[in-house]
Formats: C-alpha cells, sequence, structure tokens
C-alpha cells in the first residue's frame, strides 16, 4: 500500500487514540500530511497500530487522472495500456488512468480550447517552447512547489537539483522536470543502409555544408528517396542558428554566443540568420528537401516509410538507436553544433498540473510514482511486457519487440520516454548502448552553459504584442525556414510585419528584464 495511505491511516488512528496515546506528541491534526504521523518505532506508533481503529486501513476515494501529452497520434492499444496502467495503479493510490496523445500538428490549438472550456483534466505535458510562462500567466497550470515537497518528496531527490531549479519560474516549480540529459545538440541522422551503400564517411561531416555533396549523390541515385526531410519544426536555420545565439524568452529574440555585452536581438534582422535562410533555399531549389516541407506534419510516417535519408534532429548519446526503434530503419547520428545547457534545455520536457484537477494531491502522488516506480514508467513508456515488449534473455534492463511484431505494427510505440517521470529508470532497447546513462553523465559534464541559464522572461507588459508577433511567424516562418519562399521577396515584409507588431518594444522589455536579471545575479 502506498506510503501515503498508510500515513492517512496512522493519522486517523492517532485522533482516535486520544489524548492518552499522543501524550508525548505534538499532533497537528493534518491527517493528509505524512509528517505529522508519529514516527515509526516509537510507544505511541506501537500502541496505535494496535488499536481497532488501525485495524483496517480507510480506503482513498476512487479517482481518475487524465493526462495530454503530444505526438503522432493515438496509438492502436492505447485503451489496454491504460487499463494496465489503472490496474497496476489501484492498489498503490486508488486511481484509474487515461493517457490521451493528441497528434503535434493539433497540440497547441486542442489545448488551448481545453483550457478556454475550462475543460477538466488532470496533467499535461509541458515545455518552454510550448508557452509554459503563458499558461503560468493565464493560470492554466498550478504552482506545484508545495505539492512537491507535501506528496513528491521522493521524485523531488531524484530529480538533477539544477533541472528543478532551472524550471522554476519567479522562484516557484510549476512542473516536474523529466529526470533526463540536460545538455542539447543539432545535428542530423542518416540512414544507415544508404551511408554504407555508397560509401559515405560520416567522419568528414562537421559543418550543415559538408551535407551538400551528399544530397547531390542521393537525389541523383535514389529515386523515391528525400535526401533531407524537413518540415516548419525541424529545418536548417532552426537546428544551425542555435550555434550563433543564447535564446531570450521565447520567438527568435536572443544575444549572440559568446558576447559580453548581453544586447538582445531580433535575431531574423542579423546577417547570421539570414545566411541559413539563405541555405535553406538554395537546398530547396536544389531538390534536396520535401516539396511539401512548409505544410507537411507527418514526419514520422515519412520517416517510417523509408521516403527520407537524413532528418535533422536534438541529439543526445544514443539518439540514433532511439529513432531506429521507433522508425525500423537503422540510424547513424552525426552532431553539427557542440552541446549547451540552456534555459530552455531545464524546461524542454516537464509535467504541469492542470488549474482543472479536481485532485492535485492525488495527482501529485501519482507523479511520485511516476519517477520512483520503475513497473509504472516503463508500463507508461513501452506499452504491456509480452505484447509490445519482451526482455532479452539474461538481460532484465534490456528489451526487444516480441516475435512478428515491428516499429511499424507495434500497437504500442510511443518513442516518447522523453516525457516521462525519470528516464534512468527505463529499460534499453536491445540495440542502445548498455552504457546510456553513463554516456548522459559524460554528456553533461562536456557542455557549454548558457549566458542566460536560468532567465526565464515574463510576457506580461508586451503580451499583445507578443500575440500579434507570434501570428506574423506563423503567417512567414514555415516558408522562409523550409526554403519554399524566396527571402529575397518575403524577408523585407516579413520584418516590417514584425516592426509593425511590436517587434522592437517586445526585444526592449528583454533586455530590461535581462538586465535586472543580471544585476540580481
Amino acid at each position: 500500500m502506498a506510503k501515503s495511505r498508510k500515513a492517512l491511516s496512522l493519522a486517523i488512528a492517532l485522533m482516535v487514540a486520544g489524548a492518552v496515546a499522543l501524550s508525548g506528541c505534538s499532533g497537528n491534526g493534518n491527517g493528509n500530511n505524512a509528517e505529522s504521523a508519529t514516527p515509526s518505532g516509537s510507544k505511541a506508533s506501537e500502541e496505535s497500530s494496535q488499536s481497532p481503529s488501525a485495524s483496517k486501513e480507510p480506503e482513498l476515494p476512487p479517482y481518475k487522472i487524465t493526462m495530454f501529452v503530444p505526438g503522432a497520434g493515438a496509438p492502436k492499444d492505447q485503451d489496454q495500456v491504460n487499463q494496465a496502467i489503472s490496474d497496476y495503479l489501484e492498489d498503490k493510490i486508488n486511481v484509474s488512468f487515461e493517457l490521451t496523445v493528441i497528434e503535434w500538428a493539433s497540440w497547441q490549438e486542442k489545448m488551448n480550447l481545453k483550457f478556454a472550456s475550462s475543460e477538466s483534466f488532470d496533467l499535461m505535458w509541458t515545455s518552454a517552447w510550448d508557452g509554459f510562462t503563458t499558461k503560468i500567466k493565464q493560470k492554466a497550470i498550478i504552482d506545484m512547489t508545495d505539492l512537491i515537497d507535501n506528496f513528491a518528496p521522493e521524485a523531488k531527490q531524484t530529480i538533477n537539483p539544477a533541472l528543478l531549479e532551472g524550471s522554476k519560474y519567479e522562484g516557484k516549480n510549476y512542473s516536474l522536470p523529466v529526470n533526463k540529459e540536460m545538455a542539447s545538440q543539432r545535428g542530423i541522422l542518416l540512414r544507415k543502409d544508404l551511408v554504407e551503400k555508397h560509401g559515405i564517411d560520416v567522419t568528414t561531416i562537421k559543418t550543415f555544408e559538408d551535407l551538400e555533396p551528399i544530397y547531390q549523390k542521393i537525389k541523383d541515385s535514389e529515386p523515391g528517396v528525400t535526401p533531407l526531410y524537413i518540415d516548419k519544426g525541424s529545418n536548417l536555420p532552426n537546428m544551425a542558428s542555435v550555434g550563433d545565439f543564447d535564446t531570450v524568452g521565447s520567438g527568435r529574440d536572443g544575444i549572440i554566443r559568446g558576447s559580453t555585452d548581453y544586447k538582445v536581438l531580433n535575431t531574423i534582422e542579423t546577417p547570421q540568420y539570414r545566411k541559413w535562410i539563405d541555405m535553406a533555399r538554395k537546398w530547396f531549389l536544389a531538390g534536396y528537401v520535401n516539396k511539401d516541407a512548409a505544410t507537411t506534419q507527418d514526419m514520422g510516417g515519412a520517416l517510417k516509410a523509408g521516403k527520407a535519408f537524413s532528418v535533422f534532429d536534438y541529439l543526445k548519446p544514443g539518439k540514433d538507436a532511439e529513432v531506429s526503434t521507433s522508425t525500423g530503419f537503422q540510424w547513424i547520428q552525426v552532431p553539427l553544433t557542440k552541446p549547451i545547457i540552456a534555459t530552455g534545455d531545464t524546461t524542454g520536457s516537464m509535467m504541469s498540473i492542470s488549474r482543472t484537477s479536481k485532485d492535485p494531491e492525488r495527482v501529485m502522488q501519482f507523479l511520485n510514482l511516476l519517477y520512483t516506480d520503475k513497473t509504472l514508467v516503463n508500463l507508461l513508456a513501452f506499452g504491456i511486457e509480452g505484447k509490445h515488449y519482451v526482455k532479452v534473455a539474461g538481460k532484465d534492463n534490456v528489451i526487444d519487440f516480441p516475435e512478428g511484431v515491428t516499429a511499424q505494427t507495434s500497437g504500442y510505440n510511443l518513442n516518447a520516454s522523453y516525457m516521462f517521470g525519470n528516464q534512468f529508470l527505463d529499460y534499453l532497447w536491445a540495440n542502445e548502448d548498455p552504457m546510456k546513462w553513463d554516456n548522459f553523465k559524460k554528456f553533461n559534464e562536456s557542455a557549454e552553459t548558457s549566458l542566460v541559464l536560468g532567465f526565464n522572461f515574463n510576457p506580461e507588459q508586451v503580451k499583445n504584442e507578443s500575440a500579434a508577433i507570434a501570428n506574423v511567424a506563423k503567417e512567414f516562418d514555415p516558408g522562409l525556414v523550409t526554403g519554399t519562399l524566396d527571402p529575397e521577396e518575403i524577408m523585407p515584409k516579413y520584418l516590417d510585419k514584425l516592426r509593425a507588431s511590436g517587434s522592437d518594444k517586445v526585444v526592449a522589455e528583454k533586455q530590461k528584464q535581462l538586465d535586472a536579471w543580471r544585476a540580481s545575479k
């Protein structure tokens, strides 16, 4: 039985036992706080455990926890996995569980509708780039600081302190960050079979420019395969510009990497960013990228279907093995930027509690288990043993697909373990490096630290301008970053609309807050 239920039972027993049993204690009457119970092993504890009131633990009332995460779409066996998790949790904290996966393309729109309609639900995946601070300001998600201390102390102990500190907003935790790698690195994933077929030496790939002759070779010799598959989120400017700028708040405002003046710029106006926009256009016209890049919503489907030779991605140790498992093709990863630890990395994958949750305390008990219970986190990440995975003989922590099941045919292949709890409890796929978690540690240690690590921008003073800028970006970004539109024609219009929407005012506000933050440090 879960610790919380034992604490509840013990507290009630102590209250019933009264002054005689508690003569040496200073009970505070808070039966929901485990710390209010008399310490185990004391005389009062022994007496209360033998009293009639403690002979049967009171049951927590049933509760259903609902969670939303983005992904490629609802897995075929989602209901079965939800039921398996519910069965497992019933005796732990007496809850049932329902995970819903919303397609990436409609994630923000559907979640905004849920908030607007005050739909009741409990948990949602959150991220810095997904409007985390906006959700806080709109009171869509709740302050979890005290809940973490009172109902998830074990989870708090497992999480890297830098992740907990870096994900705070104005000194409070509005989320629990996933316990995983801290640094991030951009690079390319290449299909291993085609690399070997064409004798490509990946050790010669040091820059984005080095990819061009390789893409030309694939274009000329592999009909039906796109040399570089991109979309409006994963593309050349978005990946390459990370090496040029430290982002300040949301959007594309930032400071030059390595600068000493901390001057905030609208990076779209800089020659560094324009270089990548021009290269994206060059690659599009050369036929290296998919023609529907600005509108496609099925990146995962294209990779699983073998339509792509390469794809940009956020790299970490073993990312190629993870994508190989999810797509059914073997991949090789090649880093193209240095690893860095930025504020966005500490807030890159988190779980927050909705303001419409009817039992935040129970939800936090569930999160506590998600960070400490190996069975639960692997059930959520990988599905049902024997159906969606099997353990490799003699290796209790290594899994593979069951016989006859592949990445394409599995009924539950989320490829989203980075969204759930404590990754250091995750099973390893058979094709993954057994030293993966040690490599994560070395990866973090090798990373540079962003000059603005820990800075979180408060958009309250420029919320109207920020909303207008976001709408302008939706209009122009997809065509520009994918190379679909000619920057010579489009960029002046884009910049004019940004300024008309208040981009200069937003930059000034970010500069003001950044200067104050630096002074406070």
